[in-house]
């Protein structure tokens, strides 16, 4: 029996994932950010947003350190997680499933509004990608400043149809990802990245603490969320 290769380090994986980090990743981002913020099933959202920060760790390979891209990933595991628990904690309902029912609670995330939150995540990409060329911040590449702009509309969009805790807390990663990656360009120093990074895990906290105080999703609405 052979031994097992020794597993790559960094920089070997993050140079075979390069392939991937331009259009590839970009369009991961893009339907992943879409998905997190007009998505009603908190199931869904996360896992969105779990696609979006391996997609950041990715673009952000091509600026700064590998090491300093895995820890986008582990900064949204650790959200993603905080959350996961929080919404268990809370009675959400653990199963993945539509119209599944946990502990009194039924996951609906083909509720009535989904189509109007969908139609508004399609019309804000589509006038990104028209303005895609217009866009400002010239000192950016051209895939950072278009991740940087699609991250920034979408959070002020997730904030203004935030309902719950959680939306309102993935807007606002969004908008402190979008941070990360100027960050990561114009003023890529240690303390600052930290700094975003804690803020981020600081801000999952927060919202965790208001999902378990909020209780159980539509459990104050017996027909559901309409």
């Amino acid at each position: 029996m052979q031994p097992l290769p020794p597993f790559p380090d960094l920089e070997t994986l993050f140079a075979q994932a390069q392939p991937l980090a331009g259009l590839p990743t970009l369009i991961v981002i893009g339907v992943a950010v879409m998905v997190a913020v007009a998505a009603l099933d908190w199931r869904l959202a996360l896992a969105a947003l779990m696609l979006v920060y391996v997609g950041l760790a990715l673009l952000t390979a091509n600026i700064l350190p590998p090491q300093w891209a895995l820890l986008r990933v582990i900064t949204g595991g650790f959200a993603a997680l905080i959350w996961y628990l929080s919404a268990q904690q809370a009675g959400w309902g653990g199963r993945f499933l539509p119209f599944r029912h946990s502990q009194g609670v039924q996951a609906r995330p083909l509720a009535s509004t989904t189509l109007f939150r969908g139609l508004l995540a399609l019309t804000l990409a589509l006038w990104l990608v028209v303005l895609r060329s217009q866009l400002p911040l010239p000192m950016l590449p051209a895939d950072v400043r278009f991740a940087v702009f699609w991250l920034g509309a979408f959070g002020l969009l997730g904030l203004a149809l935030g309902a719950e805790a959680l939306q309102t807390g993935i807007a606002l990663l969004l908008w402190l990802a979008a941070t990360q990656l100027v960050v990561a360009v114009l003023q890529p120093t240690p303390d600052l990245i930290w700094l975003l990074s804690s803020l981020e895990l600081l801000l999952a906290l927060a919202t965790g603490y208001l999902m378990i105080a909020r209780g159980p999703l539509w459990a104050d609405e017996p027909g559901g969320q309409e």
